[in-house]
């Protein structure tokens, strides 16, 4: 099936990788120091608690600041409709 020189040629190309691969620099950089990753259970808590309450802050800011235009939008129409409600009224 394979001949003396395709396995010769294959030990060859196979070294020829290697020297490749040894050449090449590592890409891979090492682990960030994580609280998330921690091996201790009170660290990773806390890592998500935090991470949890910046999202929350986050996500409540946008839909505070939402909420305030919605609000002075429909006080001021309300002030209006109420203005001309107490035209109408007598004040006695």
């Amino acid at each position: 099936m394979y001949t003396d020189q395709d396995i010769t040629n294959l030990v060859t190309r196979v070294a020829v990788l290697e020297r490749e691969l040894e050449k090449q620099p590592a890409s891979r950089q090492p682990t960030p120091d994580l609280g998330i990753l921690s091996s201790n259970f009170l660290t990773r808590a806390f890592s998500v608690w935090g991470l949890y309450f910046v999202a929350n802050l986050l996500i409540s800011v946008v839909f505070g600041c939402i909420f305030v235009v919605l609000g002075l939008i429909l006080g001021a129409n309300f002030t209006d409709i109420f203005n001309q409600i107490l035209k109408g009224v007598p004040l006695t």
